[in-house]
């Protein structure tokens, strides 16, 4: 198991790198109240927080030595309300081009899935 840092939004969050290796990743949060919506639910922005992490976690682990990665697209379906005390992202690397790289999310709660993800990311070699 190979943990890297998370950004300081990540932590900020309380995003947990359990998992990233070999283009792939596992990111868990620990649900509290500043991460629910006045309706007493995750709020959405939570969810897609904790996936373009766990995306950009497991682009890290392929990428060029010595270049980054900017997230340019990512799409969420939300399929149910999360129910448990923590969520669980699991990202996976489908496509790594010259440019960009494509990834898919699921997002977990009380092991159910609760949302699923894709999102695109172009690397930056620094000069």
């Amino acid at each position: 198991m190979n943990k890297l840092p998370t950004s300081p939004f990540g932590a900020f969050l309380g995003i947990q790198m359990l998992v990233a290796e070999a283009g792939k990743s596992h990111c868990r949060i620990e649900l509290q109240h500043h991460h629910m919506n006045n309706g007493g639910r995750v709020h959405g922005g939570v969810l897609t927080s904790l996936a373009d992490t766990a995306a950009g976690m497991a682009v890290r682990t392929v990428r060029p030595e010595g270049s980054h990665a900017a997230t340019t697209g990512l799409s969420i379906a939300f399929i149910r309300p999360p129910t448990g005390d923590t969520l669980d992202a699991h990202a996976e690397v489908i496509h790594a081009g010259q440019r960009l790289f494509r990834t898919e999310i699921s997002v977990f709660s009380a092991e159910k899935l609760v949302a699923r993800t894709t999102a695109t990311f172009m690397i930056i070699h620094k000069p």
